[in-house]
């Protein structure tokens, strides 16, 4: 099921009546039954193979707990490690690993130019983020962080929960697993945050990410068919647009969470409004940002190692962050294009010559962070390497070509919108409206009007599933 349908509606309508009217246990069962059907309506057949990540995390997290001897306390952790790694390897980049060797070999000689070998494996739904979320439980239990759930209901229900299960936040068993134990209870004032938290959501990718997808499809297509200021135009709109559809889900899932009494951390903090690449890479996807901070940086050394070795160690960790999004060598590429801006800024700190950067106006520092940022992106939407240079060849030789429709103003004037309300919550300007009493008195019939027109799209056109699902 998609957020962004009818559908999800009808489901809430449906699930809020009786999950308040429940009691704690219940409410518990109803969640879980409501999360797998919404799961089930994704795609059915991968409900198996969910479960079996579900009961190897949580049997060999209590095996963890239970004994005391650390070689079977590792080789539980290796099991465990050996399963999720190993489901999401064989599903999202067995087939990568067979191109890169069968290219190999072919430049070698030793195959010929039309030996495919290729699994074909269709990626399971949200396994990127519910397995991360799987190895984050059981390495916390085994650094005696982490009490496990004895009961594999309610293990179960901390990775199945429906809002964050597709697409994240990647939450801690810290995070959520205590939420469930008490009774919610009907909030009106909580329910009304919570739908304004939805309506940005909708904002973000109904009127912002989805006319941009359509428009930008033709010129990423085919780069060389169109002009240069086209090509540029489209490598800025995407940016919007990846945040847009990706800080879009995590709104709509936090506010879910809200209205259903539970607090789901944030995952977008205004990151094009950053002032360098490391303070943009903390504010985007930062449960994913701070997953690899606490389970790779750190297991890898952190800074409890020499200065090249911690150099080393944060660069292998942006770029295995940018390999977690896609099996390609474009997301590789996005991943050391942000890790060496990064490393580079770091050396900078250590050695105080940031004093020098500090001189340049904040403007001047949040347009190097996006202008990075978007020379990244370009690699993230690109299909191949190759497909992307041909583009940045179109910009940067200014080459002529068909000029694309994407300076009509109505797809710039969402995105003034958007760059408007960041600004303002960034520097506390929201806050004072909210308060305000006009406020108070539109926001119903204001949030009630926008939900009634996302009804209206979507009963009239098919919007397009989340970006992030791919991933």
């Amino acid at each position: 099921m998609l957020f962004n349908s009818l559908q999800f509606f009808v489901f809430l309508l449906i699930l809020l009546p009786i999950y308040f009217n429940c009691n704690t246990k219940n409410q518990k069962r109803v969640l879980f039954w409501f999360s797998l059907y919404f799961y089930s309506c994704l795609k059915i057949v991968f409900v198996p193979l969910l479960f079996f990540s579900f009961f190897t995390t949580h049997y060999t997290s209590l095996g963890i707990y239970k004994f005391k001897e650390k070689i079977y306390r590792y080789l539980l952790l290796a099991i465990n490690l050996l399963v999720n790694l190993g489901l999401l390897f064989l599903f999202k980049y067995a087939d990568f690993i067979l191109s890169i060797e069968r290219d190999l070999l072919g430049s070698l000689g030793i195959l010929g130019n039309t030996t495919n070998h290729s699994l074909g494996l269709i990626l399971p739904l949200g396994i990127s983020f519910y397995t991360f979320q799987a190895i984050a439980y059981t390495v916390d239990v085994y650094r005696g962080k982490l009490i496990p759930e004895k009961k594999f209901f309610d293990f179960s229900l901390f990775l199945l929960f429906f809002p964050q299960l597709v697409a994240g936040p990647i939450m801690r068993a810290s995070e959520l697993i205590y939420q469930f134990k008490d009774k919610k209870i009907w909030n009106y004032d909580r329910f009304i945050i919570g739908i304004g938290i939805v309506c940005l959501g909708f904002f973000k990718k109904t009127i912002v990410a989805d006319p941009i997808a359509d428009l930008i499809q033709p010129i990423y297509a085919n780069p060389t068919y169109y002009d240069w200021i086209s090509n540029l135009t489209a490598l800025f709109l995407f940016t919007i647009q990846i945040y847009c559809d990706f800080a879009g889900y995590s709104d709509i899932a936090i506010g879910t969470g809200k209205i259903l009494g539970f607090e789901i951390p944030k995952n977008f903090e205004r990151p094009f409004l950053s002032t360098s690449v490391s303070m943009t890479w903390r504010r985007w996807h930062i449960s994913l940002s701070s997953w690899l901070r606490d389970y790779v940086y750190i297991s890898l050394g952190g800074n409890r190692v020499s200065p090249a070795r911690n150099m080393f160690n944060l660069f292998l960790t942006t770029v295995i962050g940018g390999f977690w999004h896609g099996a390609n060598w474009t997301f590789i590429i996005w991943g050391a294009i942000n890790g060496c801006f990064t490393v580079v800024e770091k050396y900078f700190i250590d050695n105080n010559w940031d004093r020098f950067f500090n001189f340049l106006p904040k403007p001047t520092k949040i347009l190097y962070s996006f202008l990075i940022f978007m020379s990244g992106a370009h690699f993230f939407r690109s299909d191949s390497v190759k497909t992307c240079m041909i583009s940045y060849k179109q910009i940067f030789s200014f080459s002529e070509g068909v000029y694309g429709e994407v300076f009509d103003l109505k797809i710039f004037i969402p995105v003034i919108l958007l760059i408007v309300y960041e600004i303002f919550e960034e520097y506390n300007i929201l806050i004072k409206i909210s308060n305000s009493e006009f406020y108070r008195f539109i926001k119903i019939p204001l949030y009630t009007g926008f939900l009634i027109v996302c009804l209206m799209i979507y009963t009239v056109v098919s919007s397009p599933q989340f970006y992030y699902f791919q991933f």
